[in-house]
């Protein structure tokens, strides 16, 4: 057997030597247990075990969440922060600079930090996306994202989360988190990263009717509704839903997901809005949203328009809103063309032609005579919410709404 050159044995200790640090840091496995047996009274808590060294572990909480285009992490809602080490409470304090980053002391001989949080949901108005009212008496949706921390020095895909949840007694769920075991006392998630977590929404309640769409792949949709009542849509809306999805697989010409939950939340008291997901959408309308056929009409682009966006916009997304974690800004300039393109590709669904022709025709009127660029950039319409969240500026443009219908058409779903 031949020697190996000098030259050649020196480049291969050297790349050893480089790679030693990168061998040697393991991505951290993070377990969360989340008690939502109190989510009538609107309380969540979680409970977090992190590996560590003796030093500082600095830790955030997700500021920056996907789809909500903004630094909108509900940090004002989280509480009871503690943080413990064999046994010992632990100095901590939040960074001076930033609201959503936490520094804790970490002493010598502790391998681990325990973290205990609580988040309490709004009850009111306040609060955007999974930061709004997310809990009633009946039912609910965890968001991840508003009940966890994560270590800095990772990004949101290396690390793994193992997750555990518990419901009010006879609760029933539905996710596309997949699940590893349940019992009546707590369901058991298989491990995933923390960017497949936060993408995965659990909607859980009294009143929750799961209806198949397809199989191969499960596309269903999970809804949960503060009355029994709400749940019982006439059987062809759910035929219409089961031609949207044959629709977007006919237009797209394939899919992306593993499967597919449409997380439908019935209520008057929760925050109204649609949330794009991977392999869900997480979508919220009023409580006879379903039953109702003016309300059934005007909620007709919800679910297509967040279906669309699994395609466009996180099977592929915008190089500006690919982060590493949740603590770097997104630059969401181009949001009307994210949004504007989702609603052009945007299959029917179950809204006719002429639902739909009648759905715009009074915005379309309004923005006819309006000044239009004039009066405010479509790049402006993108970034002014951030500073103000308690004003949406899509309210700028009038005419966004139907007024209530006289009488149901013969086109109306």
């Amino acid at each position: 057997m031949a020697a190996l050159p000098r030259c050649a044995v020196r480049w291969f200790l050297l790349s050893l030597i480089l790679a030693l640090p990168a061998l040697a840091a393991t991505a951290p496995h993070i377990s969360l247990a989340v008690d939502a047996t109190e989510a009538p009274r609107k309380i969540f808590h979680a409970r977090m075990t992190f590996p560590a060294n003796p030093g500082t572990l600095t830790l955030y909480y997700p500021k920056w969440i996907p789809g909500e285009h903004g630094p909108t992490g509900p940090i004002q809602d989280l509480t009871g922060l503690k943080f413990t080490a064999n046994g010992s409470i632990l100095k901590w304090r939040r960074d001076l600079l930033d609201g959503w980053t936490i520094h804790v002391e970490v002493p010598p001989g502790a391998a681990n930090v325990e973290a205990a949080l609580d988040f309490i949901s709004p009850t009111g108005p306040d609060g955007l996306y999974t930061g709004g009212a997310s809990a009633t008496d009946k039912m609910s949706v965890i968001s991840w994202n508003t009940m966890l921390l994560y270590p800095a020095g990772w990004t949101s895909d290396e690390l793994t989360y193992e997750a555990r949840l518990r419901l009010p007694a006879g609760w029933k769920f539905g996710t596309p988190l997949p699940v590893a075991s349940q019992s009546a006392a707590e369901i058991r998630f298989k491990p995933a990263s923390l960017t497949t977590l936060v993408d995965s929404p659990v909607i859980t309640g009294e009143y929750l009717r799961v209806v198949p769409l397809t199989e191969n792949p499960l596309r269903e949709m999970d809804i949960a509704a503060d009355s029994a009542g709400a749940l019982e849509a006439p059987p062809e809306v759910f035929d219409h839903y089961k031609n949207l999805v044959d629709q977007a697989e006919k237009l797209f010409g394939a899919h992306h997901y593993r499967e597919y939950h449409f997380v439908y939340s019935l209520s008057d008291h929760v925050a109204h809005f649609g949330l794009e997901h991977h392999e869900s959408n997480d979508s919220r309308s009023e409580e006879r949203a379903l039953v109702d056929w003016q309300k059934r009409l005007l909620a007709a682009g919800l679910l297509p328009h967040e279906y669309v966006h699994s395609w466009n916009g996180k099977y592929r997304r915008p190089a500006d809103l690919t982060t590493p974690d949740y603590e770097k800004p997104m630059q969401d300039d181009l949001l009307w063309v994210y949004e504007g393109l989702t609603s052009l590709a945007q299959p029917a669904g179950h809204r006719r032609r002429r639902a739909r022709n009648a759905r715009f025709a009074p915005s379309v009127g309004v923005l006819a005579a309006a000044a239009g660029l004039l009066r405010r950039r479509c790049a402006e319409l993108a970034l002014g919410g951030h500073d103000h969240p308690s004003t949406n500026p899509w309210q700028e443009i009038p005419g966004r709404l139907l007024p209530p219908l006289p009488r149901r058409p013969e086109w109306a779903p």
